[in-house]
């Protein structure tokens, strides 16, 4: 994935803050530095210091420290100032800062004792040009705070005191690797003077979670230049790591092939971020490649000057699939095929997530109607002769109306298949979960096998031989033109409860739901059973049928059957249209009269007998149509 700047040769202004913010306060003790005078300039260095110290600390409260410059030989106190405490001087450790020395195992030491207790915590980056041929590791808790990036927002100017960390090397000129670390005000240059002019690094900035979890660590005010064949700022999680509340204000980024670059395996995560400039030239998240799936949770991503343009905030490509992003989204919307990414479900008015309907599509689920003398039931093709199956009794079912088969195994022949006889198809929906409960003693006994899009026959993990019941199932990208599914038996087991949903969505074993668009019945369908009244003596002929009690009405005619049905519903409580009714009548001498708004066969009026009915289909208006009669 990745976070591309306004156009790969313009600045970008990136601006993305924890959602959870935490105030530091800093907590210094006093100390004295003693300083050898064995060097003329000391006097002025203690000063130089001080003034350095106080240019960082004039918003902050810390108690006061002491610096002294001492004069060992002839016992004497040349310099004694007051300054603050709690950080690492980079000066200290050699630093040259003419662009051309190697300044990197000078800074690298003074890094590797802020995060020491030997040292404070905050590492002071004087104004220089500081070249390193190596990357700078940063670990947890230590923060590099440089003097700005120069008078330019947009390239190094080498001016107004600016810190500039210029790398000549292959890896990420600095690594982030530990908790509540920080970078702030200075500049990240990908060098390309005094011999590094064809030497290109993968990047600026690294943000590293190697099986760990980074939280809380700040980038602020920082200038990262060049990098054409990488990203400027880049954050990983790798074997379950993760990175979280992080705080990335103020960035330029400029020249570099990638902003900002996330990237994460199956096992890592993103947590908690925000990621909101004004405008970047595609999407602020972009992801691309069949092998890149990324989470991102409880993320906000906004771009108020998105609009006017209708860019999209995210776009995944075709190519990825499986992503999993939530949180709040403003301003825009996504583009992407949700089928492909259902775990993608941002709080938007401009887009929504797409979850596909929990319903089972293999058609009797229950396994009913099984016929031993032709080897045959509905719904399933059994392909072999290589199994006999034998239905168990009822204590044996694990979800109600569901039947458990045994499966008994011949051990030749190759695997014995369950398929659907008709495959269900979607093509509104590119993954496909299905699978089956199944117990068994034998390893390896069933495996759920389908298409996948690319025509070749995949498998999921197949039973373990436990004896215990286990879900055996598998979700994937399917075949849209040649749809296949399939159990393969190669042992002894006993199925229950096969299931198939559209959508990369948990599997929905002992539910066979009936939908709007349609279902197919193998077990038993209960309708509702209700008594209907006569009418009114003012509209004798016009009856009224309960509109939501159910399909099937026991006509009571009280003691009088001699009655006439002219109308039924014909007011504003209508039957939809398609809705087919079960008039009962118990006694004889009840007619249902023949007209334009009840159609009979042949205009034959119905007569009842004892124990008659008729039954009738609504055409959505005050007619209806006959379906059959039992007289």
């Amino acid at each position: 994935m990745q976070f591309n700047p306004n156009k790969p040769s313009t600045a970008s202004f990136m601006t993305f803050t924890s959602l959870l913010s935490l105030s530091a306060t800093a907590l210094v003790i006093g100390s004295i530095f003693r300083l050898k005078s064995n060097v003329d300039n000391q006097v002025q260095e203690c000063f130089d210091q001080v003034i350095e110290w106080k240019s960082f600390t004039k918003n902050i409260t810390q108690r006061p420290r002491v610096l002294q410059v001492a004069d060992d030989e002839n016992n004497k106190i040349l310099c004694q100032c007051d300054s603050f405490g709690g950080y690492t001087l980079a000066s200290k450790y050699g630093l040259v800062g003419d662009g051309d020395h190697d300044d990197g195992p000078a800074l690298q030491a003074a890094i590797d004792a802020a995060s020491s207790s030997t040292s404070g915590g905050i590492v002071l980056i004087p104004h220089g040009t500081f070249r390193t041929n190596q990357p700078l590791i940063v670990t947890g808790g230590v923060t590099l705070q440089g003097m700005g990036y120069g008078s330019s927002p947009l390239a190094i100017q080498f001016d107004a005191g600016a810190s500039t960390i210029a790398y000549c090397g292959t890896d990420y000129a600095v690594k982030v690797t530990g908790s509540s670390s920080s970078l702030r005000d200075l500049a990240v240059y990908d060098w390309n003077y005094g011999g590094c002019e064809n030497v290109h690094s993968a990047g600026g900035i690294l943000v590293q979670a190697d099986q760990s979890l980074v939280e809380s660590v700040t980038i602020s005010n920082v200038l990262m230049y060049f990098f054409v064949e990488g990203s400027g700022l880049a954050l990983i999680g790798m074997n379950a790591g993760g990175i979280a509340y992080g705080s990335f204000d103020n960035l330029r980024i400029r020249h570099a092939k990638n902003g900002i670059s996330l990237s994460a395996d199956s096992t890592s995560f993103f947590y908690g971020m925000v990621i909101e400039p004004p405008e970047t030239s595609l999407a602020h998240v972009y992801v691309t490649g069949a092998k890149t799936n990324v989470k991102l949770l409880d993320v906000r991503l906004e771009g108020a000057d998105m609009i006017a343009q209708n860019k999209p905030l995210v776009i995944i490509d075709d190519s990825s699939y499986g992503n999993i992003m939530n949180g709040m989204l403003g301003h825009t919307h996504i583009q992407a095929n949700l089928n492909r990414n259902p775990g993608v479900d941002f709080m938007s008015a401009k887009s929504v997530g797409l979850d596909p309907a929990p319903l089972n599509l293999f058609w009797n689920s229950g396994f009913h109607g099984w016929n031993a003398a032709s080897r045959s039931m509905p719904g399933f093709a059994l392909v072999g002769t290589n199994a006999n199956i034998a239905v168990l009794g009822n204590s044996e079912m694990r979800f109600p109306d569901h039947n458990v088969i045994s499966v008994d195994y011949m051990n030749y022949g190759g695997p014995f298949k369950i398929q659907p006889t008709t495959p269900p198809v979607a093509k509104g929906h590119d993954f496909v979960t299905f699978g089956i409960f199944a117990r068994s003693s034998v390893a390896g006994s069933v495996s759920a096998a389908m298409r996948y899009e690319s025509g070749s026959i995949i498998g999921s993990a197949s039973h373990s031989g436990s004896g215990e019941w286990e879900f055996i199932g598998m979700s994937a990208l399917y075949d849209k033109s040649n749809p296949y599914f399939y159990f393969s038996i190669t042992g002894d087991v006993d199925l229950t409860a096969p299931t198939l949903t559209f959508g990369q969505a948990p599997a929905t074993p002992g539910a066979s739901l009936m939908s709007s668009s349609g279902a197919k019945m193998s077990g038993t369908l209960t309708m509702g059973v209700t008594t209907a009244f006569p009418p009114l003596s003012t509209t004798p002929n016009y009856w009224s049928l309960p509109l939501t009690e159910g399909n099937i009405f026991n006509m009571d005619m009280r003691g009088n059957p001699n009655r006439t049905i002219i109308r039924i519903n014909h007011g504003a409580d209508r039957f939809p249209r398609g809705t087919v009714v079960t008039l009962l009548f118990p006694e004889a001498g009840t007619i249902v009269k023949s007209s334009a708004y009840i159609q009979l066969k042949n205009n034959a009026d119905f007569v009842s007998v004892p124990n008659s009915s008729i039954a009738l289909m609504s055409n959505g208006d005050p007619t209806w149509v006959e379906v059959s009669r039992n007289n």
